[in-house]
Parts: C-alpha cells; structure tokens; sequence
C-alpha cells in the first residue's frame, strides 16, 4: 500500500530534486526542460488514463510514482557527480537513483519491485514477458501516457511556426526529405522497427506513428483521436505509396480501438 502522506512526500522529494535543474548552469540546456515538462505531462496522462479505468486510490499511487520517476534518470546523468558512471540507459539511471532514495525506500517491497520493473520496461521496444500481470498492466499505462506526451511534443514542434531548435540535429538524424523505403517496408509488414535503422528525420517520424500499434488502453486511442498528433506527424511527410499505406492502416485501427 501506499499511504497518502507517503505520496505526498515522494512527490515533495521529486521537486526538491529537478530544483537546481531549472537554474544555471542547468537551465541553458533545452533538453533538460523538455524532460521536466515531460515527466509532468505524463504523470497527468497516466492520472487520465487510471480515472478512465476507475483504478482505486492505491493504484493511482503507483501509476504516479512510476509516471513521476520514469525519466528521472536524464537528469541524474547530467549531474557532474554521476560523469563516470557507467550507466547510459535513462532508465537504469531513474532505477539507481530510487535505489538510494530513502524515501522511496520506505515503500512495501512489493510496490517498490513494481515500480522499478515498470521503468525498467518502458522503453523497452516490446512488452516483457516474463513479468506478473499487475506489473505489465502498469508497464502498458506507463507506456501509453509516455507515448501521448512524446506525440504531443513532436506534433507541437512540427506546427510551431518561427523559429525553433531544429530536432533532426538534435537526434544527429539525415535532414534528406525522404522515408527509407526498408524501414516503412517492416511496418507494413507487421514488424517492429529498430531505432538503429533510423537514417532520416521522416523515418523517426515514421517510426513515432508506428508506436500506435503499440498502444493499450481505448482511453489513450480516444486521446490521440482527439488531439490529432498523428495526422500533424503524417501531413509534414513526404507523400508516397509506403507512408500513404501506413497512415491508412493507422486510421484503421485506430478506429477499430475506439
């Protein structure tokens, strides 16, 4: 169980620990406040998407914390102090860092496996298979609520207007206004693409749209539905037969989920 005061103070402890990460010499790296807004963005969407499910008053208590920590690791590894760690998954680092909170250590043995083995997961590029139903339904929310607020974020930059970091330096990506013909293949084929296989920007993109199929809860669809994230991603790209096909496929599942 996790008792009310004890949420409270976890969520106390996560602000007291991204504090300094909005000053200098923190607050001139624009990724860094990506994260914390995007840490906030999916501790809301998880929070959405346990109301939709009537989840009870414990069970949004660890749907948040998992939510609240996920990406805590990105700022743990840009502290000086952690420069030679050998560590480079954020997730792993998120992990580390709850292993040394007292405060989260004063959680039940059971809720805190959970929560780690949830973050674990989450950026896994499938589901695990080896873990309890309870820690793969949080392993699903936590992912949905990850992958609405990355649409979000992807589909504001896309429209923004002006001038704006450009993201395809930012992931060291091809600027070439073109998708591989390999990569959108896999999709239509059923696949799941690696990250490793992205040449260009439009592949990212792509393989962002392709993460629908990765989706879980009719909440999140209604959501995506909504806010039209994909369909921003889909109208920057070049058009052809291969990303004409996929978006096609995206539509139909995405109403066939709501």
């Amino acid at each position: 169980m996790v008792p009310c005061e004890l949420i409270s103070t976890l969520r106390t402890a996560f602000e007291d620990y991204i504090s300094p990460f909005k000053y200098a010499p923190y607050n001139a790296d624009l990724t860094i406040e990506k994260t914390i807004l995007h840490i906030s963005r999916v501790v809301e969407n998880i929070l959405i998407l346990a109301d939709s499910l009537e989840l009870s008053e414990n069970e949004k208590h660890v749907a948040e914390i998992a939510a609240q920590f996920h990406d805590i690791g990105r700022l743990w590894l840009c502290l000086p102090e952690n420069a030679g760690s050998t560590i480079t998954d954020h997730a792993d680092a998120s992990i580390e860092y709850l292993k040394t909170s007292q405060i989260f250590g004063e959680l039940d043995e059971a809720t805190q496996n959970i929560v780690i083995q949830v973050i674990k997961n989450h950026n896994k590029p499938e589901l695990p298979k080896k873990e309890g139903e309870a820690i793969l339904f949080y392993v699903k929310l936590l992912r949905d609520a990850d992958k609405l607020d990355s649409w979000r974020s992807t589909s504001e930059y896309i429209t923004r207007k002006g001038g704006k970091p450009n993201m395809a330096v930012e992931l060291a990506l091809s600027e070439k206004p073109i998708v591989t013909p390999a990569f959108s293949k896999i999709i239509i084929e059923g696949g799941i693409p690696n990250k490793t296989d992205i040449v260009t920007f439009n592949d990212f993109l792509i393989f962002q749209m392709s993460w629908i199929f990765d989706l879980h809860f009719k909440k999140s669809f209604q959501i995506l539905n909504q806010k039209q994230y994909i369909r921003h991603i889909y109208d920057s790209l070049p058009k052809n037969d291969n990303v004409i096909e996929i978006y096609r496929m995206i539509r139909i599942h995405v109403e066939n989920q709501i």
